[in-house]
């Protein structure tokens, strides 16, 4: 819940008390002599600004901005009551209770800003009502002060709670979507054969993305891509009756699935927007307006694509994008194990030796590379910042590491293409910018992790790996 929502619930809850202590100071000023216009006029007045704020401003306009705008109205009104009313006495609560309200939901910035205006307003009215300046000042100040320095203590409080209590929702779902993504592989390491395996895969993708259809293409011979399976949650047919989604794709050209089977990389599809490629056809055709198209990759090889469908334009996000590229990432081994007549014991173990294994298999060459403060092992996928592992997706680490090639020289986009994802006309930057978003959000969680990768605006992107003074507090930590 953010602070807009909880101020307009506190509203709510606390409009009974704010009307009778008002109307209890007016009342009070009437009972002692005070122009019954002037209190007319008051009652009036807030009474109006009360019913459009409740139902008018509050309800419509979200942004924690109109709390600001509020400080200033409450502000105003506290300055004419005492201007009416006069200084001493009652009058002084009006103020010191709007200070309260809004320094509880804007912390000690808010409280700052209220006690301020209050204490200004405040005190002009008091000195127009004919108290002397040293009276406004040493009556208004210390009230409203104090005030603010409780409600604001109040405040801080909260937003750390509050903070500490997000982040900890955050850690709870991560585990919790790394768990069902564990726990949906094991039936793929079980099936019994390589068509059966890539139902499963099939089924576990729509149990863990949400999305309403999945398809799945596999190599059928060159650069052809065949569709092996299809599952949508509605079972939806297209107009001619045959089951939604073309027989083949191919791996040529600039369709979205040549282009993440030829650059090793999850894209986003949608009908239009920028950083999206164009949904297929079959897709569009049949009512899909997003959807994310994942490569299949074991090793160095590509053996085959896998689409995600989404009847909501605004499903993909970058989460269901990671999401989506790691547990293909991570099926597509166990699938390829069907494929090559592995053992299923060796298909059980649910690892990432599997991607070791397959990638010795096709001699695998590149090099460790271990820096200060980074470590990359192409032969796992496995890497670290000041020894914290990094989980990271294939396209993500084949990125890193042709940066870590080259620590602190610029690499511009064309380059980075060639040699993490190999030829990309016309999406390459859009793959790379895109790719480098993903893998900086991941660093960053690592200590030492942020600003690891560096924009040179114009030229392209550099590695600044952690000094050894980081990477030895890290660990001494």
């Amino acid at each position: 819940m953010d602070t807009h929502s909880e101020f307009r619930i506190s509203e709510r809850a606390t409009l009974a008390a704010r009307l009778a202590l008002v109307f209890g100071v007016l009342a009070l000023g009437l009972a002692t002599g005070v122009n019954p216009v002037g209190v007319a006029t008051i009652a009036g007045g807030f009474a109006v600004y009360t019913t459009v704020l409740q139902f008018i401003l509050l309800p419509h306009f979200r942004s924690d901005a109109w709390i600001y705008g509020m400080v200033g109205t409450d502000a105003l009104f506290a300055g004419t009551v005492a201007a009416v009313l006069g200084l001493p006495g009652p009058a002084i609560a009006i103020p010191a209770l709007f200070v309260l309200q809004h320094a509880l939901f804007l912390g000690y910035r808010g409280a700052a800003i209220s006690a301020v205006l209050g204490t200004t307003a405040a005190f002009n009215g008091g000195v127009a009502a004919g108290a002397s300046a040293l009276d406004a000042i040493t009556i208004t100040a210390p009230v409203l002060a104090g005030a603010a320095s409780l409600s604001g203590y109040i405040a801080s409080d909260r937003f750390q709670q509050r903070t500490a209590r997000r982040e900890a929702e955050r850690l709870n779902d991560t585990n919790s979507r790394a768990a069902r993504m564990l726990e949906e592989l094991r039936p793929i390491a079980l099936a019994s054969d390589e068509a059966t395996a890539l139902e499963t895969f099939a089924r576990s993708i729509l149990t863990v993305t949400g999305f309403d259809a999945v398809a799945v293409y596999t190599r059928s011979g060159g650069l052809g891509l065949q569709k092996r399976v299809l599952l949508s949650r509605g079972g939806e047919d297209d107009p001619n009756g045959q089951p939604v989604g073309a027989s083949e794709e191919s791996m040529h050209g600039e369709s979205a699935s040549a282009r993440a089977a030829g650059q090793g990389v999850a894209l986003a599809l949608g009908n239009d927007g920028p950083g999206l490629e164009p949904l297929p056809g079959w897709a569009r055709e049949v009512g899909y307006r997003s959807g994310i198209v994942a490569p299949m990759v074991v090793g160095h090889l590509t053996v085959g694509v896998a689409f995600g469908l989404s009847r909501n334009e605004a499903f993909v996000t970058l989460d269901r994008i990671d999401q989506m590229e790691r547990f293909v990432s991570l099926s597509s081994r166990l699938v390829a194990a069907h494929n090559s007549g592995s053992q299923l014991a060796s298909r059980n173990r649910l690892s990432l030796e599997l991607d070791a294994a397959g990638r010795a298999d096709i001699g695998e060459a590149r090099p460790i590379i271990k820096m200060v403060g980074l470590t990359l092992d192409p032969a796992t996928d496995r890497s670290a910042v000041a020894g914290v592992p990094v989980p990271l997706s294939r396209s993500e680490f084949d990125l890193l590491y042709a940066l870590a090639g080259a620590p602190g020289q610029v690499i511009t986009p064309d380059l980075l293409i060639e040699s993490a994802f190999g030829d990309a006309p016309g999406s390459g930057q859009r793959t790379v910018d895109a790719t480098i978003y993903r893998l900086r959000r991941k660093l960053s969680r690592a200590p030492a992790g942020d600003g690891l990768i560096r924009t040179v605006r114009g030229k392209g992107y550099r590695l600044i790996p952690p000094t050894a003074e980081e990477a030895h507090a890290v660990t001494a930590g």
